[in-house]
């Protein structure tokens, strides 16, 4: 480590020393620490200082291979010297003498400076010649420093306890802070973070070679707080070798604790960390005290390495064999010694070939507590190693299953699928298959091969209807049949039996446990589909289900998703919000990414029915950057595709185009690919193709009896689609088929919509009574977006037939309601017919659109010159929310200040509308 920094005593100890060996007090000194504390560094500094005091500099090291060469320290350190004969071999008693008299000889006229690096090293008879000459010291013109790593057997071997307690000790301390603080300044160039600082200090202990290796891993020119220590993934390879070969040097009982504490976790203790090792009480002390000696243990009661590369060290000094049999033996001390199930389970991840019953105990048990503490996928990694230790068929074996796939369906539904098919067919009464059956999430059926359905199909006829059963047999029959219904299993006719059987658990159908109330939600998803029930009589169901059932992510797994699509179709919306809303946190703070992406999909779902198209499209989003397309089907992702279609987004329809995952040949409901494909060619300038894949989807639903309007309006698009390619007839006839279902249905959006469409496809007064009908109806409805669209229609019309002031009105309210809702097309479209100052730039409503709620509150509020502070309190935010979201708007509109947001006060909201 250059400069040699926090070594300033012990330099001038020895300078000392250099200067008194000019008059005749010849001195030996021992610099003594454990590995990598510096020693060898300060011993390599000491020839340039002692040849600039005019001493002749003789230099030996040691090694462990050279202590079988008789006198090998003395021949390093003599032969360079003039008028020494090279040594015999094995020199006898007069050679012995007549070295040593030649050194003192030679010192009278030259000051000497003897150096031995690695004296714990050294062979017996330089060892033993080393004394002698130390004892003549005293009248001698010679310094002797001697180096000597403290741990190593050899340390203590008399022969070097005998030079070192003669001489004068300088043992090597850490580093303090303020070294390593001047190191790391030396390194980065500059002085370092006081995190960088503190952070280095704490790892390395203070320890040279460790900071060294911490250095190392920083970047001089683009140094980053916090960034700046070698941690598990950053390993010097210079480092690792050194501590390896230190380790292997060790005694058995040290390499064997070592061993062992690289297996146990740091919190082991000694005594724990001894009987792993086969050690008694007083051999685990006596090889913690070797490893601290050698720097490898911090102090303190409990041993632990100092840096993590000892860990790897002492670990890959192992065979596969001891590797495997330590934490075996490691996992059975804890497990009997009634520690924390994980602690034992996390040493037998490490074992491939055990396949005793206890360890199945053992990794089951921790899965349970991985599970408790929101850690799936920990559970998931015991489960699975237990698996390895469990038969291959019967009841044991299909109860890990069942456990395995819980914990992986948060994570990897796929495999949680797999895992709970292959339990079907171990388990061996009918109500164990149905409970496991009843553990498949509905919307992972989708995606099942179809021997999987057969089987759950079987599953239910052999357990009978759940009219006939009680208790938990019950429960699993009344799950089966909502998974079952939720396929439409028996083919096109079965999702009309839905209202059928709902009816016939009569006008209040039970919700009192969770099947019953699964159940429940599959009958009114297939009531709203074929639209066999009013949308108010939906909606009362739906809502009864959401108000016994607590909101959790935990949802997911059942049938519970389309209590969101049948409350949406209804437009029902005051109570999903916010159940929604608290399942989404809850599932944020477990972290799981499959309860999470659906979620999101739910939420997506409903801010696109309240025509928040901005906001849909950000949930739809985070759905896909969970990445959903890795285990969704498309047809369990059809609110994604919704947005897609809505927003007309291209890039994400051929996103989602590209996941490609198809459903498979038992499920009957209708493909989303063809609405994507029409959506893009809608776009891309191609009616026409566009047409031909709407009603493609459209007669796939009718075969699939999806007849509500209110969820996917494909007559109302494909009219649109017929007109703008200057069909009328068609389009009216599909436009009054579609009204006559909207009526029936009942929901003002479903109505507004289609009446919308005829008005657009109606010419004259006509058509201008059917808009007026169609944005009264959507005037108060919960779809702000359908109604900016009809505004915008509807204003071009009153435009053309002369009627300037009503439809200017109706421009503007479509270009504030676009703007609200984040849909920037129609706010264009809207300002160009205005011709206003927007309409001049029409990438100004563009920018404005791409502003979120937030950020348009208070840039409407500084547009028309509210201060910030009085925003903050206005809005009940801080001030740095404020300034926050002003920073946003700024950029996203191109402005620089408040001066040029004035600009944009006729498409923002002023505090009128706050």
């Amino acid at each position: 480590m250059t400069p040699l920094r926090g070594r300033q005593r012990e330099l001038d100890l020895i300078t000392a020393a250099m200067d008194a060996a000019h008059r005749g007090d010849g001195r030996l000194l021992a610099v003594t620490g454990g590995i990598g504390s510096g020693k060898t560094a300060l011993l390599r500094r000491l020839p340039a200082l002692a040849e600039r005091r005019g001493l002749r500099v003789l230099t030996a090291a040691c090694a462990p291979q050279e202590q079988d060469f008789p006198f090998g320290v003395v021949s390093q350190l003599l032969d360079p010297l003039p008028g020494c004969r090279t040594l015999d071999p094995v020199p006898g008693p007069d050679r012995f003498a007549g070295l040593l008299s030649f050194v003192t000889e030679y010192s009278a006229d030259k000051s000497l400076l003897v150096l031995v690096d690695d004296l714990q090293w050294a062979d017996p008879a330089s060892l033993r010649w080393l004394g002698a000459l130390a004892k003549r010291l005293p009248g001698m013109r010679a310094t002797m420093v001697v180096g000597v790593r403290t741990g190593e057997p050899g340390a203590d071997a008399p022969p070097v306890q005998a030079l070192t307690e003669r001489a004068g000790a300088l043992h090597l301390a850490p580093l303090t802070v303020e070294t390593v603080e001047a190191l790391l300044a030396d390194h980065l160039g500059h002085p370092g973070d006081p995190a960088q600082v503190a952070a280095c200090h704490q790892a390395s202990g203070g320890n040279p070679l460790f900071l060294t290796a911490a250095l190392a891993a920083l970047a001089p020119d683009e140094p980053q707080p916090g960034d700046v220590l070698a941690g598990p993934d950053h390993r010097p390879v210079a480092l690792h070798e050194r501590l390896t070969v230190a380790l292997r040097a060790q005694p058995a009982p040290v390499r064997r604790l070592a061993r062992a504490l690289a297996v146990l976790d740091e919190d082991a203790g000694l005594e724990l960390a001894g009987d792993l090792a086969e050690l008694d009480t007083a051999g685990s002390e006596e090889a913690a005290r070797s490893l601290r000696l050698l720097g490898l243990l911090t102090d303190g009661p409990a041993p632990r390495f100092v840096h993590p590369s000892v860990r790897e060290a002492a670990e890959e000094s192992m065979t596969a064999a001891e590797y495997e049999d330590i934490h075996l033996r490691a996992a059975q001390l804890l497990h009997s010694g009634g520690h924390p199930a994980e602690r034992a389970a996390a040493r037998l991840l490490a074992v491939t070939s055990c396949h005793e019953g206890w360890t199945v105990e053992v990794l089951r048990s921790a899965a349970t507590a991985a599970q408790r503490r929101g850690a799936p996928q920990d559970a998931a990694r015991y489960l699975r190693r237990a698996l390895l230790g469990s038969s291959s068929s019967g009841a044991g074996r299909a109860a890990l299953l069942l456990d395995l796939a819980a914990s992986e369906r948060d994570t990897d539904p796929q495999a949680a699928l797999r895992h709970l098919s292959q339990t079907l067919h171990l388990l061996p009464t009918p109500a164990g298959r149905a409970l496991a059956a009843a553990r498949i999430p509905p919307f992972l059926l989708g995606s099942c091969p179809p021997p999987v359905i057969d089987t759950v199909a079987k599953v239910a006829a052999d357990l009978g209807g759940p009219d006939g059963l009680t208790g938990v047999e019950r429960q699993a029959a009344l799950r089966v049949e909502a998974r079952l219904r939720h396929i439409a299993v028996a083919g096109p006719g079965e999702i009309g039996r839905c209202t059928e059987r709902l009816r016939a658990l009569g006008t209040m159908p039970p919700i009192h446990t969770a099947a019953e109330r699964e159940l429940v939600t599959v009958l009114l998803h297939g009531a709203t589909v074929t639209q066999q029930m009013t949308a108010a009589d939906v909606a009362f169901h739906a809502n009864r289900v959401l108000q016994h059932e607590p909101a959790a992510p935990s949802h997911i797994h059942t049938a519970l998703p389309h209590l969101t699509g049948v409350l949406v179709a209804a437009e029902s919306l005051e109570t999903i919000g916010p159940w929604l809303m608290i399942a989404r946190e809850r599932a944020r703070r477990d972290g799981a990414p499959v309860p999470r992406a659906v979620i999101a999909t739910e939420l997506a779902h409903l801010q696109l029915s309240r025509g928040r198209l901005q906001e849909a499209r950000a949930h739809a989003e985070e759905a896909l950057g969970l990445g959903m397309t890795e285990w969704a089907t498309l047809s369990s992702m059809a609110a994604l595709v919704m947005v897609t279609v809505h927003s007309r987004d291209t890039r994400l329809a051929r996103r989602l185009l590209a996941h490609h995952r198809e459903i498979a040949d038992h499920d009957f409901r209708p493909s989303p690919l063809q609405l994507l494909r029409g959506s893009v060619a809608a776009v891309e300038g191609d009616p026409a193709t566009a047409l031909e894949y709407i009603l493609d989807w459209g007669r796939s639903a009718e075969r699939a009896e999806w007849r509500n309007p209110a969820i996917v309006p494909w007559r109302t698009w494909a009219a649109g689609l017929h007109h703008r390619l200057g069909r009328t007839r068609q389009a009216l006839d599909l436009a009054d088929e579609e009204y006559e279902r909207a009526v029936a249905w009942g929901t003002p959006v479903a109505v507004g919509r289609v009446q919308r469409v005829r008005g657009a496809a109606t010419a004259g007064e006509r058509g201008i009574e059917l808009l007026h009908e169609s944005a009264a109806l959507l005037e108060n409805s919960v779809n702000t977006m359908e109604a900016a669209r009809t505004e915008l229609l509807l204003g071009r019309r009153l435009l053309a037939a002369g009627r300037h002031a009503e439809g200017e009105v109706r421009l503007r309210t479509a270009r504030d309601q676009a703007l609200a809702c984040g849909v920037p097309w129609i706010a264009e479209r809207a300002s160009r017919e205005l011709a206003d100052p927007a309409g001049s730039r029409t990438p100004v409503a563009v920018a404005v659109a791409a502003l979120t709620r937030s950020e348009r509150r208070v840039a409407g509020l500084a547009a028309n010159g509210v201060p910030n502070k009085d925003i903050a309190e206005r809005l009940e935010v801080s001030s740095r929310a404020v300034e926050k979201h002003l920073t946003s708007a700024y950029r996203k509109l191109h402005v620089a200040g408040r001066a040029e947001l004035a600009a944009f006060s006729v498409l923002l909201p002023g505090p009128a509308e706050d």
